[in-house]
């Protein structure tokens, strides 16, 4: 039986339960609902005011924009009318935002403000089949003879906009652009729920750690598939309450956060920015949320931060109180009975639990049933610190091409290290060279306008990911690293650099990592230090901290990191382990290309950008002991 459509889902709920809150927005400092009903009325607006446009069947719409309630109304619109939505990430240049307009071929483009329309306007030559241009705020600039610049806010009035369009129509539009659809003889509801599983919905480009960016072609099956089976694997209703702020420019967000909501009827809140996400927590108090490693890694550190600076008796206490509850989250793994029928045990647990525990889940609204992770690997132990204090984080696999997650953990069934099983009616396999290979309803149609891409990622139905992998004697999915990313060193040994990037990544005072050594003796690294764990360690030890890019030279500061490097030394085999390393005085960031838009590591430009440095970590004997040097 193939699933509604989200279209088709969205509509029936605006139908069927108007009155329902649909998502959360903040209003003067305040989070206001939007009803399903009138969620379905901005999108008529928007849709209606668009056919005005010009804007016709599988004609390509873009948003560039960070994540906000004009976001998904812009996204519904564009689907409703049978147009392809193309998500651009707002933290582009002007050269990626220019290729992908452009081979997209997209009309019109949805963006936020001041910064984007400058970034668009600055371009050499805009685009020539892009139309139109709708600002999410009221910001207006002088555009090009053939460009229109509407503010978002009009569309929400349709009569209004169309009069004001009809006033503007000169002679500098394109044809296309005079000819007019009768909007008054278009029911956007039923226009939407008309439109078929197997037309393409979207095109999301990858984020290119690797070469130029591909158009990930997916259809509303692939999205509606997704939808559901993760209601099979995880079990959602309408009392749960997700916040979202991730990109919703990103696969993993849009559909598990933005779609799911809509297809499983549970309202979403929109954080006002990432800079409020804390605040926002503490007053949505969500059910669930997805975030990316470095979120955890990040609350991680500064939870473990502040318990540094308790009193010593509360540090201690604090101390015992997670190691019972890591204790509790061993016995599950083991016999059950074996620990909880412990009375004196369970009395420690309720302790742990009543004062320690509790205390930090209210920090994050008090009411989480559990967090996901997805888009890169999750460090072992923030993954354990927070199962452990009963805020089970389920881990997940997928990519753009696998419409999000193909793999998860389970409330029910969550093993930390992996990605958890396959979802029902995915397959997964692994290939003699280890790749991950995966089928079923959720895997992409192909790459815009290139088939030869298209050719090498799918054969037979089954899609080359690109990613080695392992499953385990239980069925689990191990994610052990890029294919292009595997480091063979001069001694033909096989190294997975994200494996071991994992493990250091936002150990104390550290915050990335790049290992290095393709063809070289051993495995050298470079690691880049976190600026707020690096300060509350300044100030401990009576260093000046008014230089953080000083510090990276500092003897105790190099010695510090030294002791994490040895630490995760201890866990990997010999040629594995990192010899010598150095540090970096800025962290690595997406302003400096170095980092995709979901915090990815550019692993080629990086180690190009640092080629001298990394050289220097080979000078003399190979075989010399483990060095640290910054």
């Amino acid at each position: 039986m193939v699933p509604k459509t989200v279209l088709q889902v969205f509509w029936e709920r605006a139908k069927n339960c108007p009155e329902k809150t649909a998502i959360l927005r903040k209003v003067n400092g305040k989070f206001e609902p939007v009803t399903w009903q009138e969620e379905a009325k901005i999108v008529e607006n928007v849709s209606l005011s668009l056919l005005d446009l010009g804007v016709k069947e599988e004609d390509k719409i873009a948003i560039m924009s960070l994540s906000c309630p004009e976001w998904t109304w812009a996204d519904l619109a564009i689907l409703s009318l049978g147009c392809v939505t193309v998500p651009i990430y707002p933290s582009l240049n002007d050269n990626e935002m220019e290729y992908l307009l452009k081979h997209s071929e997209a009309v019109g483009l949805f963006i936020d403000g001041k910064e984007q329309l400058k970034k668009l306007l600055s371009l050499k030559k805009i685009p020539t089949g892009l139309r139109f241009v709708i600002l999410f705020n009221k910001d207006r600039a002088k555009a090009p003879e053939d460009l229109q610049i509407f503010a978002f806010e009009k569309m929400l009035d349709h009569d209004a906009f169309q009069k004001a369009n009809a006033k503007e129509t000169t002679a500098k539009q394109t044809d296309t652009a005079k000819k007019k659809t009768d909007t008054k003889q278009i029911n956007i509801s039923e226009k939407a729920c008309s439109i078929k599983a197997d037309e393409l919905a979207t095109i999301v480009y990858t984020s290119g750690t690797t070469g130029v960016p591909k158009g990930v072609m997916l259809n509303h099956s692939n999205i509606a598939f997704i939808c559901e089976s993760l209601q099979k694997a995880i079990g959602f209703n309408e009392d749960d309450l997700a916040l979202s702020f991730l990109p919703l420019s990103h696969i993993f967000e849009r559909v598990g956060g933005q779609f799911l909501s809509i297809y499983q009827g549970f309202p979403m809140a929109y954080a006002e920015s990432m800079d409020t996400v804390a605040a926002d927590i503490a007053e949505v108090k969500p059910t669930m949320m997805n975030a990316v490693p470095r979120f955890y890694e990040k609350a991680y550190g500064r939870i473990q931060s502040q318990i540094r600076h308790l009193p010593t008796a509360q540090q201690y206490f604090s101390r015992w109180a997670l190691s019972i509850g890591k204790r509790a989250l061993q016995a599950q793994k083991k016999s059950k009975e074996e620990e909880l029928s412990d009375k004196i045990y369970r009395t420690e647990l309720k302790i742990a639990d009543r004062f320690v525990f509790k205390k930090i889940r209210e920090r994050f609204g008090g009411r989480l049933r559990f967090l996901a992770s997805g888009a890169a690997p999750l460090s072992q132990d923030v993954h354990q610190f927070f199962c452990s204090i009963g805020l089970p984080i389920l881990e997940g696999y997928g990519l753009t091409e696998t419409t999000a997650p193909v793999s998860c953990n389970r409330l029910e069934d969550n093993k930390p290290g992996t990605v958890g099983k396959p979802l029902d009616g995915i397959k997964i396999k692994i290939a003699k060279d280890g790749e991950i290979l995966v089928k079923g309803p959720s895997i992409f149609s192909g790459y815009y306008k290139n088939p030869e891409a298209t050719a090498e990622a799918l054969s037979d139905g089954w899609f080359s990911t690109g990613d080695i992998g392992e499953i385990d004697e239980q069925g689990y999915l191990r994610i052990k690293d890029r294919k292009k990313d595997l480091i063979i060193t001069a001694g033909g040994k096989h190294v997975a650099p994200q494996v071991i990037e994992s493990l250091l990544a936002g150990q104390g005072i550290i915050s990335k990592v790049l290992v290095y050594g393709d063809r070289r003796k051993y495995i050298s690294a470079l690691i880049t230090l976190n600026k707020d764990e690096l300060e509350s360690y300044a100030k401990k030890r009576g260093l000046d901290s008014s230089k953080p890019e000083k510090l990276a030279e500092n003897k105790e500061v190099i010695a510090e990191v030294d002791k994490a490097v040895k630490a995760v030394n201890l866990q990997l085999a010999s040629f594995e382990q990192i010899k010598r390393f150095l540090i970096l005085s800025e962290d690595f960031t997406v302003e400096a290309n170095e980092l995709t838009p979901t915090l990815k590591l550019k692993r080629k430009f990086v180690s190009e950008k640092y080629k001298v440095q990394l050289d220097s970590l080979y000078d003399g004997d190979d075989s010399e002991p483990e060095k640290a040097r910054s």
